[in-house]
């Protein structure tokens, strides 16, 4: 059986967003694969590593891509900080003492704000709150772990947890140099996980310019098609690898969960958490659905409990989501 870490190797770095999505992914790849394997694999094995990635996504990624992961994560959180109304000497100074209170325990950002001098902690005021900010807390805290300097780590050791906490870097994870070029780097990775791979869903993928997407586009070297998915049905959550890295995507796949028939887009699905079913809809007949609906239904009731995108996945959101199915 091909290892959970090679499946991203192969397909693409993976969101993570604190939702259950990477366990569908990696099932639609692996399908006898438990949702125990990859939490071990994440949490304590570490050959998969979620991290602060390209456009600030938390994604997991092989522990080989970690120093070109956290390179690219960096480059967004510097650039979306910049326009914050932050100091930088005090931010480190703020950095510096979450290092020395987290020492060898994990702390949640609740605990780290209670034993922390509030002197330390500034208030962002409105523009820090349109940003996503309250305080330089949080910033402090993505800081840390774009340098490579702390990791996130679930509740219950779960890449889907309603809580986190924060530990110092493992030894057992080297980073190592980042890459001289980034763009480079990671086009030499988007060239493997992308059949023809086009100027604008790398630029996306990336977060960089058009211009440097297509120099770096055009020096990656060129390692053929990638392998395929399997032959026959697949339910993909939403921002697999498959569609995500594809921004001409039907809009479909940028709304909701995906049935794939032969690699090619089928239909979309929801789970209904109130009735613990999949609502589905194809756009064709499609051979063997009924039963790869089954098993993702079965997988996700005994194992997730439920699929969310995010932590926050419920309410008006998913309500939306299945009503459009439902009226289809």
């Amino acid at each position: 059986m091909k290892s959970i870490a090679d499946v991203v190797r192969r397909a693409g770095w993976i969101h993570s967003a604190g939702g259950t999505g990477p366990y569908l992914s990696l099932r639609a790849r692996i399908p006898s694969l438990t949702r125990q394997q990859v939490d071990y694999s994440v949490c304590r094995d570490f050959d998969l590593v979620e991290v602060l990635a390209v456009r600030e996504s938390m994604m997991l990624v092989p522990r080989e891509d970690v120093a070109v992961a956290l390179a690219a994560g960096r480059r967004g959180t510097i650039a979306r900080f910049s326009r914050l109304p932050i100091d930088a000497e005090e931010l480190d100074a703020l950095a510096q003492t979450i290092i020395e209170m987290i020492g060898d325990r994990e702390r949640t950002a609740g605990e780290l704000r209670s034993c922390i001098p509030s002197r330390l902690i500034a208030d962002l005021g409105d523009e820090g709150k349109r940003a996503g900010f309250g305080s330089t807390l949080p910033v402090a805290l993505r800081l840390l772990q774009s340098q490579g300097r702390i990791l996130r780590t679930g509740e219950h050791s779960r890449l889907d947890a309603k809580r986190y906490s924060y530990r110092r870097w493992p030894s057992s994870i080297p980073i190592g140099e980042g890459p001289r070029d980034l763009d480079a780097a990671l086009a030499e990775r988007f060239a493997r996980w992308v059949v023809a791979p086009g100027v604008d869903d790398f630029a996306f993928f990336a977060g960089t310019g058009k211009t440097a997407a297509k120099k770096a586009l055009a020096a990656a070297p060129s390692t053929g098609a990638p392998p395929p998915l399997a032959k026959g049905v697949l339910l993909l959550p939403f921002r697999d690898p498959h569609f995500e890295l594809r921004r001409d995507s039907d809009e479909a796949t940028r709304r909701h969960n995906t049935i794939v028939a032969d690699g090619e887009l089928a239909g979309i699905w929801e789970f209904d958490p109130a009735e613990q079913r999949i609502v589905w809809r194809t756009f064709r007949n499609v051979r063997g659905v009924e039963a790869a609906v089954g098993e993702t239904e079965r997988f996700i009731r005994d194992e997730l409990g439920d699929h969310k995108f995010y932590p926050f996945d419920h309410g008006k959101t998913r309500s939306s989501r299945l009503a459009a199915l439902n009226a289809s």
